[in-house]
Parts: structure tokens; C-alpha cells; sequence
């Protein structure tokens, strides 16, 4: 009787190494060759020689944890990208909170619409993109422009604005554009000071200013020299422009200004067509 025993421990004990052994290398189900540490062929088609339709009823986890539906070689934690283009995944109501769901959580609203909770509220996904931000404004009135002073520019004449706030994203009395959403703008600023003397050694900066000085450059600068420094004094016009990208936050604003150290004040030009500016969300 001892020896049955022994026989049948000695057994038992081959049987729990030789099952440990293949727990440690590749699993497959239904599938004799699996390229994963886990494969299923959901359907039992891959053969030898499996292809890409065969392999888009397969389910498989790699040594990254990262799991394919229909797809051999994920590349997300969960990756549906199949060739069959069912990659489709369905959600469903949910009476959690969105305290408790918690922040980055997606369910089906019955109402017809997707909503994701910020850790704080339910927010319904918008049906059609929004309208990027676009303004144009001009300005055909004087406004003073001390020596040696930042004059921010205001009472702008606006000719576009698709912001949907209550009076856009722009306002035009202030001269304060306000991000409506995270993104990068392009900004465009043109200037001219009406005629008057411009003594050598003279400059104009013309700047867009940003307050965000995080990940940003917060100022752009562009200064111009009137005249050459071994020219003599002449009359005449002058102006400056900048161009910049910005990467905004919502809510973060954009303002331009203007400073001289010509000895006299001067004025802004009274023309429209020569002072100008233009916001575009990328």
C-alpha cells in the first residue's frame, strides 16, 4: 500500500511540474502556437498559418500587459484597431456618480449623447466640434502714445468674431482677447503712429502679450529703428508689427501694446487700413 502511495505522490508531483512549466511559458486557447503570453482564437481558425481575418476574432495580452481585440500587436492597454473595421465599443448608462465613477469616465446618456465626469460633474461630449476662434478688428481713432511708456491698445473696431460668449471672444474697448479653450492661436498685430519727426536713434516696439508665463513664451516682441543712426531727422510715418504663436489655457487673455522713445508723445493714425489685428485658433 506504501508503495501505491508513493507512486501516485511521484506522479502527482510531475504532473504539478510539468503544469507549472507550461503556466510559465505562452498560453494559448484554441490556438497551438500563441505569439502572446495569452491568445484566444475566439473562433478556433487560426490553423498554421493564421491571417489578418483570421486573426481579427482573436483576443491576446502581451508581456506589457496590453490587450488586443482583433489586434496581435497592441499598442494601448486596450487596442481594437481590428482589420475587419468593427472596432466599435459599447457603453452603457450608469447611476454612479460622477464622484464616484471618477475623472476620465465615459457613459451613454439616454437622452442620445455621451458625458464624461471631471471627477466632480457629468459633462455631455458636444454633438459637433465647437468654432474655433477667429477675430479681426481695426483701428481708425487716436490714441496717445507717450515716450518711453507701454501703452496697451484699446477701442478697436471689431469686423469678426465667432466667439460665443456674450460679446465674443474679443473685447474690442479693452483691446483683451480671451481664450475660449485649450489650443494654440496665431496672432497678428500691425501699427502706424501718424506723421511727425522722428529724431535719429529713434525705435518702436510693438509687442503681444500673453498671461500665461507657463510653458509659453509669455512676450513677443518686434522693434524697429527710424532712421539710420547717420541720417539726420526726417518727417514721416512709422510703424511696427508682430506676429506670434501662442499655447493658451482657457481663459488666459492676449493684449498688445506699443513704446517709442521718440521725445515727443505721438498718436496712433486715425486709418483703419493701417492699424489691424487678427486671432486664429489653430
Amino acid at each position: 500500500m506504501k508503495n501505491k502511495i508513493n507512486i501516485v505522490y511521484q506522479a502527482f508531483t510531475c504532473i504539478l511540474f510539468f503544469y507549472s512549466s507550461k503556466t510559465a511559458a505562452q498560453v494559448g486557447f484554441f490556438t497551438a502556437k500563441p505569439s502572446h503570453p495569452l491568445q484566444i482564437d475566439a473562433a478556433k481558425d487560426n490553423g498554421t498559418t493564421p491571417d489578418a481575418i483570421k486573426l481579427s476574432n482573436d483576443v491576446v495580452v502581451d508581456a506589457m500587459g496590453n490587450m488586443g481585440v482583433g489586434v496581435l500587436n497592441p499598442k494601448a492597454k486596450v487596442d481594437l484597431r481590428s482589420t475587419d473595421n468593427k472596432g466599435l465599443v459599447g457603453l452603457g448608462t450608469s447611476t454612479q456618480t460622477p464622484v464616484e465613477a471618477g475623472a476620465g469616465a465615459i457613459r451613454y446618456n439616454t437622452g442620445g449623447f455621451l458625458e464624461y465626469s471631471d471627477g466632480e460633474q457629468w459633462i455631455a461630449l458636444p454633438l459637433t466640434p465647437p468654432t474655433k476662434a477667429l477675430v479681426n478688428a481695426n483701428k481708425s481713432s487716436a490714441q496717445s502714445i507717450g515716450t518711453n511708456s507701454t501703452t496697451y491698445i484699446s477701442d478697436w473696431s471689431e469686423t469678426v468674431d465667432l466667439g460665443t460668449a456674450p460679446n465674443g471672444d474679443f473685447d474690442p474697448s479693452t483691446g483683451v482677447f480671451t481664450a475660449p479653450r485649450d489650443g494654440f492661436y496665431l496672432v497678428s498685430f500691425n501699427i502706424t503712429l501718424a506723421n511727425g519727426n522722428i529724431p535719429k536713434n529713434t525705435y518702436m516696439e510693438t509687442a503681444i502679450e500673453s498671461n500665461r508665463n507657463v510653458e509659453n513664451i509669455q512676450i513677443f516682441k518686434t522693434v524697429n529703428s527710424y532712421p539710420a543712426f547717420q541720417a539726420g531727422a526726417v518727417s514721416n510715418y512709422i510703424s511696427g508689427n508682430c506676429n506670434a504663436i501662442f499655447n493658451l489655457k482657457t481663459g488666459n487673455t492676449i493684449k498688445f501694446s506699443v513704446k517709442h522713445n521718440i521725445s515727443s508723445g505721438r498718436n496712433t493714425l486715425n486709418d483703419g487700413k493701417l492699424n489691424n489685428l487678427s486671432i486664429s485658433e489653430l
